[in-house]
């Protein structure tokens, strides 16, 4: 798995730049202690496995957005499917790409490849996770799935109010814009309080709640404070484990942006 995480890590970075810097980032990935720590030969680990799932699901995320394909979409959520059977991490997936759309809106770039993209990654890959027994209902019933909804049905949203720009004079669909913008945006609001209130919806996992307050598991949930992935990083792993990564990371982060 660490070599094919290698071949996905070429293959995402080539998409989203070039063929030169795919090799470097393929290299990078492939010398990084924090990575071999956990696929080393002889050591098993949910993370030895996740983790090339995870830049894979990225790499065919991007694929499918530049295309617009259902087949890139399709398997942008099979790959999703086998992220979920494999590691707990999964929702950072389900929250992150939801999260590039809702940037990709706000910065005017909607488009039908868009459209199509998420609408099918988010379908199958709700359908395919929920087969995952240990996963079951939850997403749907818990508030870290949430955002993907919200996502999906604003990118609804927004399809229907350009075709409904098409078909309405400027003031018509100002008028309407307003009304129905103001009352979605408020049975949504009460709607979530209401079912997490009735207990239908979970509230956030102590894994989220952390990541706002670092102390929080510490208090309130030991166990999570007890594993060493959960705790604050100190300076010196951050050359320990990125090695190289730490010169490379901010220029990588600045041409990102």
């Amino acid at each position: 798995f660490s070599g094919l995480t290698a071949i996905a890590t070429y293959l995402l970075t080539k998409e989203i730049w070039s063929a030169g810097a795919g090799l470097f980032a393929a290299c990078f990935i492939a010398v990084v202690p924090g990575y071999i720590s956990r696929s080393v030969a002889g050591s098993y680990d949910n993370e030895g496995i996740a983790i090339f799932a995870l830049m894979f699901t990225y790499y065919l995320w991007i694929k499918s957005v530049k295309t617009g394909s259902l087949f890139w979409s399709t398997m942008a959520s099979l790959s999703y499917f086998y992220m979920v059977s494999a590691w707990g991490g999964y929702v950072f997936i389900i929250n992150l790409i939801p999260l590039h759309v809702f940037a990709l809106l706000l910065m005017g770039r909607f488009s039908h490849r868009i459209y199509t993209a998420y609408t099918t990654f988010f379908i199958l890959g709700l359908i395919c996770s929920m087969q995952i027994p240990f996963v079951g209902f939850q997403p749907i019933r818990t508030s870290e799935h949430m955002a993907a909804a919200g996502v999906f049905a604003l990118l609804n949203a927004v399809a229907l109010l350009k075709y409904l720009q098409s078909v309405l004079s400027a003031n018509e669909f100002r008028h309407f814009f307003i009304g129905a913008a103001s009352i979605a945006a408020g049975g949504v609001f009460l709607g979530v309080v209401v079912l997490t209130w009735a207990g239908v919806v979970a509230p956030w996992s102590g894994r989220f709640y952390s990541l706002w307050d670092t102390g929080y598991a510490k208090i309130h949930i030991p166990i999570i404070a007890s594993v060493s992935e959960h705790q604050p990083t100190t300076w010196f792993s951050f050359f320990f484990d990125l090695h190289i990564l730490v010169g490379t990371f901010p220029v990588g982060l600045w041409y990102c942006i």
